[in-house]
């Protein structure tokens, strides 16, 4: 399973970024409170909170590759990278105008409003912080039913096969 976290490792995230701006729907073709219920739902989702790391692990990108240029002003360089990078905060919210954008598109206001209120209820925090934990073990559980139901069905296949009298 691909999540945020590894396409960021891989590098490919920022590519991602790069495009996400550009979203075939416009912000004209959404009532205002059609986007805000967007942005509250794309906002307050598991996604969103992986854009928190985005600018650190581009402003941690750029900071090696300019020391890689002058590793002498490796200090200064540190020091300028942070500073434009805290910055750059401001811009984060171009990055979440542009998921409500992708979220606007695809949901109604209702829906959008439904799932903001899911995100933001105890049961949809809890669901935020145990989602990923749980997500891996659930795929660890299907793997170990798929592993004993696999060597299961093909016990049985093999027994039945012998019974109509082909030896496997």
């Amino acid at each position: 399973m691909i999540s945020i976290r590894s396409l960021i490792r891989a590098g490919l995230f920022a590519s991602l970024i790069a495009i996400l701006p550009a979203p075939s729907a416009t912000a004209q073709e959404f009532s205002e409170s059609h986007l805000a219920a967007a942005k509250a739902a794309a906002i307050a989702s598991p996604l969103a909170q992986e854009f928190n790391t985005v600018l650190p692990f581009l402003a941690n990108r750029v900071q090696n590759r300019l020391v890689s240029l002058r590793p002498d002003l490796h200090e200064v360089i540190s020091t300028v990278v942070r500073e434009v990078a805290l910055r750059l905060t401001a811009r984060r919210a171009d990055l979440d105008n542009a998921a409500a954008l992708l979220w606007a598109r695809e949901f109604t206001e209702e829906e959008l409003t439904a799932i903001a209120a899911f995100y933001n209820s105890p049961a949809g925090k809890k669901f935020v912080q145990l989602g990923p934990t749980l997500g891996k073990q659930t795929v660890q559980t299907v793997q170990n039913w798929s592993n004993r139901v696999g060597e299961e069905l093909l016990d049985k296949s093999r027994e039945e096969l012998k019974k109509q009298g082909h030896e496997l």
